[in-house]
């Protein structure tokens, strides 16, 4: 979301322009990223020692384990089972196990595999992935757990994909973005533990760079128990020991990691695992970081930006590419993929700020026309035809993106008076979308769906093959349908704005759905997450409220909206 700075003052200790040894602009990113050791998943060897599960069950699990376990990177064979050990914990040569079963007494366990020793060091910050694929079958849910020096983790809960050619009846989603550890609290992860959903699709911001509250509520401070200390004793991350610390912080939170040990997470990344409004300058061939002291300096920039990297892999099991090899950043990393459930679903997640061109007009609001510039790209060369190519060969019931920013204008006016609100969306690459969105019209998927977080609201509307953006006297049809799941607890409209005492929440909601017609559903006010299931009939997106200012055990859920979407027929109705 493209977030305004707090008053909060925020102090750089290590200065605007300070060193970062010898790493040239001409070198890049590229070169920072090659001379790292990128945490890499691994596949555990068969186990030839019982006694390495042999397990204390007086142990204090978080004495060892306190960031608990986690999954993600499913296939239909596998996942990615991650946990972290506790540097005080660490025994010399002492390996780590892992055992997998179809029941939570692992009495009779399906996998048990070991990992050295030599890999559990300070180099990965003592994380431990390691990668099931070719293990397990198809279409299961499963109970693992790590054991290490007789003490084992809390019991995670990890899911594999359908099998190719499969045909399921039904798959549920459930969608979150945005958390901001010190807007709110995690009632919402407690609700995600007991939901009954086949997987977890997390959409960005897992974590927010700041630990001065910059990104908080203008209206109240930072929450009590989330303050957050950095070792760089900066305001925003510059170090890897402070993303490291971020994410040490941010998975240490009992409620987060009761969501996570329940259910295997398919991870896209925003822009704050790194820094706010993120981009790609081509000129620099750097990233800049427009909030971050120094965020525009190209080495400054390169450091900052392979630390968030380098500590985004070691803490999130996402099955992604990364080869040292590559001379070119784009090349090295990839995080764009696509998973399959069978025949159902067709699931692509894109990575929209590797990639993408700075703001048009220096982000200006008015009398701004670059946003409709010719070769002005979010997705990257490479990316965008991957992309094109997805949706050509997508023949599922369901092709789903997966998808940052918001796809659908959200404007103010009318025709020429009319004005983007949200550079930072696709409303700030519109000649992009336009050419994918006739693309994905000229293929015509059976049904189409965007799946979007970043903006801090719930939406639904529907995606069509233009807005008039590019050729401004055409009228576009419906194409598929958008939804938007609201942010876990960063900040909302209602955080920001003082409205009129005579407005209801829905008056703001009205307001922009007039503007917007191609929307049908609006929410502003309310943190939550959604859940999204597809049958063989329809699509049907429910949006869940959770209070972020109550205590996770008090919070209770509510359902803010339901709405289906019918196999063939690019609607939406209310239920």
């Amino acid at each position: 979301m493209p977030e305004q700075n707090g008053t909060r003052n925020r102090t750089n200790r290590r200065g605007f322009l300070e060193s970062i040894g010898t790493t040239s602009v001409a070198g890049g990113l590229a070169a920072v990223l090659a001379q790292r050791d990128i945490v890499q998943p691994v596949a555990a060897a068969s186990a030839t020692d019982p006694s390495v599960f042999a397990v204390d069950e007086t142990a204090d699990p978080d004495a060892t384990f306190p960031q608990s376990v986690a999954s993600g990177g499913p296939t239909s064979s596998g996942a990615i089972l991650w946990t972290r050990i506790a540097p005080s914990a660490v025994v010399s040569e002492e390996p780590i196990g892992v055992q997998v079963a179809t029941d939570d007494s692992f009495e009779d366990p399906v996998y048990e595999g070991t990992v050295p020793a030599d890999r559990l060091s300070s180099t990965h910050d003592y994380t431990v992935k390691v990668d099931l694929d070719g293990v397990l079958e198809s279409d299961r849910r499963y109970y693992y757990r790590f054991v290490y020096d007789g003490v084992a983790t809390r019991t995670g809960r990890c899911r594999t994909l359908p099998a190719a050619g499969a045909s399921p009846d039904s798959l549920s989603f459930a969608v979150l973005t945005c958390q901001d550890y010190q807007n709110g609290y995690y009632g919402a992860y407690r609700h995600l533990a007991a939901e009954d959903v086949d997987f977890v699709v997390h959409l960005g911001d897992f974590i927010y760079e700041s630990a001065d509250g910059a990104y908080t509520s203008p209206t109240t401070d930072i929450k009590d128990g989330r303050d957050i200390d950095l070792p760089s004793g900066a305001g925003l991350a510059e170090s890897l020991a402070d993303f490291r610390t971020l994410y040490r912080t941010y998975k240490g939170n009992e409620f987060l990691q009761e969501g996570l040990e329940q259910h295997t997470v398919v991870h896209g990344w925003d822009d704050h695992e790194i820094g706010n409004n993120r981009y790609w300058d081509e000129e620099a061939n750097a990233p800049v970081l427009p909030d971050t002291d120094g965020g525009e300096q190209p080495e400054r920039a390169m450091e900052i930006t392979a630390d968030g990297i380098q500590a985004w892999v070691e803490y999130v099991p996402a099955r992604v590419e990364f080869d040292p090899n590559e001379s070119a950043l784009q090349d090295q990393l990839r995080l764009w993929r696509d998973l399959q459930f069978g025949d159902l679903v067709d699931l692509t997640v894109t990575d929209e700020r590797l990639y993408r061109d700075g703001p048009p007009c220096g982000d200006a609001r008015i009398t701004c026309t670059d946003e409709e510039a010719q070769g002005r790209t979010m997705l990257g060369h490479e990316q965008k035809q991957y992309f094109t190519e997805w949706v050509s060969e997508s023949d599922a019931v369901w092709s789903v993106w997966a998808n940052e920013v918001l796809t659908m204008p959200l404007t103010i006016g009318d025709n020429w008076s009319q004005i983007e609100l949200l550079h930072d969306s696709w409303d700030g690459f519109q000649h992009e979308r336009w050419e994918l969105m006739q693309h994905v019209a000229d293929v015509d998927p059976r049904n189409f769906v965007v799946l979007t977080g970043d903006l801090h609201a719930s939406l639904a509307g529907h995606v069509k093959a233009g807005y008039g953006e590019i050729e401004p006297f055409e009228t576009y049809d419906r194409i598929g349908v958008e939804l938007m799941t609201p942010a876990v607890t960063s900040v909302n409209a209602a955080d920001v704005v003082d409205f009129p005492s005579d407005w209801d929440d829905d008056a703001l909601a009205e307001l922009t759905k007039d503007q917007n017609d191609h929307l049908e559903y609006v929410d502003w006010h309310q943190h939550g997450y959604a859940v999204v299931e597809f049958t063989r009939d329809h699509c049907t997106y429910t949006v869940y409220g959770v209070d972020k200012d109550a205590d996770p055990r008090d919070a209770e859920r509510s359902t803010l909206a339901r709405y289906r979407t019918p196999d063939g027929d690019p609607s939406l109705t209310e239920l």
